[in-house]
């Protein structure tokens, strides 16, 4: 996922024409690749030389792919994988895993000139939408929303999401003690925290993608105010 905006940012910052379908740019893009390729290959080579087996593909890959182990955590895989027909296993595996991934063409075609706008969402996206997510995989992205702070006059739900985080994070404890070790609540309580933290999660980032893009709009359009005399009045910002 990540390897697309990368790509671009290599190829922008090496001041190659912002027409990805130049020949530089493809050049640039398909370099970028290659590296990337190569890196993973000799890697994976050499764990198969540690181990003399490649059994640890599905250790890794394959075990956050097929979702074999369905223990409660903050992610929505398990509850829905618990209640699913096995025959239909295969289908809805595709359906969710598909989604960490799909957004990237629409994220590449829309923000094709902020590359690093394109891997922010994208860590977001890989925390809301993994298997077996942690606290740890929503701090990556949390601790970059800083260098969006320019967009922060525009965000409109800011005071809803910091509510559901802190209520689902603290109350998500609190149930699974209710549930776990208590015996008074089940299942369903759990889950309702984690359907709020990924709500959350989802809420930030539509909201800082809508500052970014109203943000990069009113740069280029003006910002549109009244004057003294009540006529619009169209101010740009150099």
């Amino acid at each position: 996922m990540l390897i697309a905006p990368c790509a671009m940012f290599i190829a922008q910052k090496n001041k190659v024409d912002f027409d990805y379908t130049s020949k530089k740019a493809i050049v640039s893009m398909g370099k970028t690749l290659c590296v990337y390729t190569v890196w993973l290959v000799w890697l994976l080579l050499l764990s198969y030389l540690m181990f003399s087996s490649f059994d640890f593909l599905y250790s890794t890959y394959g075990f956050i792919l097929s979702v074999p182990n369905l223990r409660p955590n903050m992610g929505l895989f398990w509850y829905f994988f618990t209640e699913m027909f096995e025959h239909f296993r295969i289908f809805f595996i595709l359906v969710f895993q598909i989604n960490a991934f799909i957004y990237t063409i629409p994220l590449v075609i829309k923000l094709r000139d902020h590359p690093f706008m394109i891997m922010y969402i994208q860590c977001a996206l890989i925390a809301i939408f993994k298997s077996y997510p942690a606290f740890g995989d929503a701090v990556v992205y949390l601790a970059l929303l800083p260098v969006w702070s320019h967009t922060y006059v525009y965000l409109k739900n800011s005071l809803v999401v910091g509510a559901m985080y802190v209520v689902s994070s603290l109350l998500a404890f609190v149930v699974w003690h209710l549930w776990i070790f208590a015996g008074s609540a089940n299942a369903n309580f759990f889950f309702a925290m984690t359907l709020v933290y990924t709500t959350a999660q989802v809420f930030l980032i539509t909201d800082v993608i809508y500052a970014f893009l109203r943000r990069e709009y009113e740069l280029t359009h003006g910002l549109k105010q009244i004057g003294p005399d009540g006529k619009p009045v169209t101010l740009l910002l150099q």
